[in-house]
Parts: C-alpha cells; structure tokens; sequence
C-alpha cells in the first residue's frame, strides 16, 4: 500500500475534521505512519519496543490534536516532535542515552530473500547501525529524522529549533563520517579532505546509497483502539 498523498489544505482540513470525528484521524494516520514507524524503529532498534512506542506517539497526537495550531507550523512537524518526546521518554524511562544494543537489532525484509541475500542484508544493515552509534545524540537524531522519517532539513530544524544551514552541516558531516567508517569497515583506505576548497558542505537532500535506515514500513499498522475520540 501506498503512502496517502495529501495536500498542505487537505492535511489541515482533516485536522479540523478529526476533533470532531476520529474517524477523520485515520487517513492522517494512513499518510504518516510509514515515516513515524521508520523514524522510531530507527531511533530504537527493535520491532516490539517500536510498535508500542508508534501506538503511544499516534494515541497521543489524537489525544492532544485540540492543541495543535496551524499558524505555529506543519502537522507532521508538531506530530515528529511527539515522537521526538515519547523517545526521550522511553530513555529515561529506561535510564539510556544511546540505542539498543546492537545484538537486539532485527532485520525485516519486503520480500523473502535467500539465506545468502538475507545474510548480507543483516551484515550491511549491522555495519551501518555500529557506525550511527558512534555518532552523537543530535547527529542519530538528525540522522533518524532525514532517512528514517523521511523529513526535510526544514521540518528537522523547526523540530529541533535549529537553523536549517545549521541541520544541513551537521547532516553532511555525520553522513561523511558515515560513508568513511562504512569504507574503513569494508577494508577500503580512509577517505580524507574535504569538497572543493573554498566551499562549504551542501546540503544532504538525497538518500545516498551508503546511508539506509531500516527497511521501509508500508502502509498502515494495527488499527487505533476505539474510543479515543476526545
């Protein structure tokens, strides 16, 4: 199933809609679900605590939708700083400041590959998680939000209440450091330097080919509980 596409206008009209009616909530819930399981597995690791933690974040923002205001930013924005929040809850909750242990990572796949295809899988996936958890908080943050949310350096910086120059540096260098841990872990000589002299980092819009999240979650999880209507 694809993402629900939805406009500026029809976002916050079915914001409106979903204080009065619930129901309304379902197709916010359809459109940003991918994007919200992604970021939290991302930031956690592991399938079961990210299934609560979705659960909780989308439980939430329905709970709280009264306080939301549109001239103060995007949904989405408003709605990834309750998962920013619910995160640090569950740190402190349980008394960490960094990811899971990489052992209790788990790897899903789309389709079914083959024992061979899924091995390689799994290695590339835990190479890339060893060197993000070498990163600082605010770069496995950012990090999380751009390829694991899928937001803009706009949107990551109203989050955080950074400039968006200031997200877009420090996107390229922990995708730099990224790239370079990947390629010292493959055997391969360190990349060093920087771009052309006189230029500063540009900006990370894409996603590169070395920097992957978690496989992509389609489609919508398990239906919101009834009786959340406020």
């Amino acid at each position: 199933m694809t993402e629900t596409a939805l406009t500026l206008s029809q976002e916050q009209s079915l914001v409106r809609q979903s204080r009065a009616d619930a129901r309304a909530f379902g197709v916010l819930y359809d459109h940003y679900f991918p994007r919200v399981y992604n970021y939290v597995y991302f930031r956690v690791r592991e399938r079961a605590t990210a299934d609560d933690l979705v659960s909780n974040i989308f439980l939430r923002a329905l709970d709280r939708l009264d306080t939301y205001q549109e001239k103060r930013g995007a949904f989405g924005v408003w709605l990834f700083r309750i998962a920013h929040n619910v995160i640090i809850d569950h740190y402190r909750r349980a008394a960490r400041s960094s990811p899971l242990p990489l052992e209790q990572a788990e790897h899903r796949t789309a389709n079914a590959p083959s024992p061979e295809q899924d091995l390689a899988q799994r290695q590339e996936t835990e190479a890339l998680l060893a060197e993000v958890a070498r990163l600082s908080d605010r770069e496995q943050e950012i990090i999380g939000l751009k390829f694991g949310g899928g937001l803009t350096n706009r949107k990551i910086a109203a989050l955080l209440g950074l400039k968006e120059n200031h997200v877009a540096v420090i996107l390229y260098r922990a995708v730099a450091r990224l790239r370079r841990g990947l390629r010292e872990e493959k055997g391969h000589e360190p990349v060093k330097g920087r771009g052309p002299k006189g230029q500063g980092p540009e900006p990370v819009e894409g996603r590169g080919p070395e920097v992957r999240g978690p496989e992509p979650v389609e489609g919508r999880g398990p239906e919101l509980a009834e009786g959340n209507k406020r």
